[in-house]
């Protein structure tokens, strides 16, 4: 079985734990719907146009939005059946996770045939992996601008065998107990490297990353894209992926080397989009606030937080006990929240017992804080 070797240093740590944040920050982060609905669509666009554009596909996001919504499957130009495809890939990846398709080399296979539809005909089932190259010529992947080998992948008689032992690594108990992050960098290097088709490699791997991402939680409710990241930089993006091994897969790559330099990477292009995704969940969220809470204090917006959550009455002392102050400090600021109509003497007169939410707080939801409903 497939064992790849690499050791946690400190930027992976920081970014995994970036992630983790910015994670939190967009699930925890209640929106509308229609807009929902509308990032999910949007990253999807992104990771279609992105994706194929780092294999040179040349039609804008604008183009790419149009060939989609042509939706004629494979007619038209080639560039548009190869958004289109990827398109699909991107479907049918989500619906495996409602379904919850396991990674299998038949599901890898599948997965690459909806990326690499040709012509016209029927679609076929699963892909092939490919075979011997004819006499003389060299199966490898070519700089675009020398024309000289940048990878030779190993022998096509070795490719069963690799895949094998790669998708047995994946479904292990070792890969499972690895952050999702993590696992999702080593599958797509790995896919890479064993080059199982001969074309749509790249793609394939990059789609295969999204799945163990998504199928762990790590897709932001469908709004990340890191595709675009990789295109920023694409001269780092495929430097990262050669880490300075030597051309020819015999030479070094056959026992598994060092993924930290790609692992550091692919992590941080991950904190980097999820950082962009929390950002964009962040001031959607705002636009869409309740403009009574935007006014609120963080102290005010604590207490009306804890009179949702207490039945609608909460004492003096048990809001000193959430901001570890004396009761006397709460009388006090409980002057200025009775001004601002925040909060109501609930029982007392003279002595004040019990607080409720003012009158015109008193239809807010845990929702408009900012807090989804299972807090309560």
């Amino acid at each position: 079985m497939y064992q790849p070797r690499f050791k946690y240093n400190d930027r992976i740590v920081k970014s995994l734990m970036s992630i983790e944040k910015y994670k939190n920050t967009v699930e925890m982060l209640p929106l509308p719907k229609d807009i929902e609905k509308e990032l999910r669509k949007e990253a999807k666009l992104k990771m279609t146009h992105y994706s194929t554009r780092i294999e040179g596909n040349p039609l804008g996001l604008e183009e790419v939005s149009e060939a989609i919504m042509k939706n004629r499957d494979r007619q038209g130009l080639k560039a548009e059946q190869e958004v289109r495809n990827y398109w699909n890939a991107l479907s049918f990846l989500s619906t495996s996770k409602r379904l919850k398709i396991p990674i299998s080399e038949d599901f890898i296979k599948r997965l690459h045939s909806i990326i690499e539809v040709r012509g016209s005909g029927r679609r076929t089932e699963e892909s092939e992996y490919r075979g011997p190259t004819r006499p003389g010529v060299l199966f490898a992947v070519y700089d675009s601008v020398t024309g000289q080998p940048e990878y030779i992948p190993p022998e096509a008689n070795d490719v069963p065998q690799l895949m094998k032992s790669f998708v047995a690594w994946i479904n292990s108990d070792d890969a499972r107990e690895l952050p999702a992050p993590i696992r999702a960098g080593i599958a797509a290097y790995q896919l890479l490297t064993i080059h199982p088709f001969y074309d749509g490699n790249g793609r394939t791997a990059r789609a295969l990353a999204t799945y163990i991402l998504s199928i762990k939680g790590y897709d932001l409710k469908g709004f990340n894209s890191m595709e675009e990241y990789y295109v920023s930089d694409l001269q780092g993006y495929y430097t990262k992926l050669q880490m300075n091994l030597p051309v020819l897969y015999y030479d070094g790559r056959n026992n598994p080397p060092d993924l930290a330099p790609w692992l550091e990477y692919f992590v941080l292009i991950m904190e980097k989009a999820f950082q962009k995704v929390a950002r964009i969940a962040q001031n959607k969220y705002k636009q869409q606030i309740d403009p009574r809470v935007n006014k609120l204090e963080p102290r005010e917006l604590i207490v009306v937080k804890l009179l949702l959550t207490k039945n609608g009455e909460i004492t003096p002392k048990e809001i000193a006990g959430e901001f570890n102050v004396v009761t006397r400090t709460i009388t006090e600021w409980a002057k200025e929240w009775i001004r601002k109509g925040i909060i109501e003497p609930a029982s007392g007169t003279e002595r004040i017992r019990t607080y409720k939410i003012g009158r015109a707080y008193s239809d807010l939801t845990l929702s408009d804080l900012g807090y989804v409903e299972t807090d309560q």
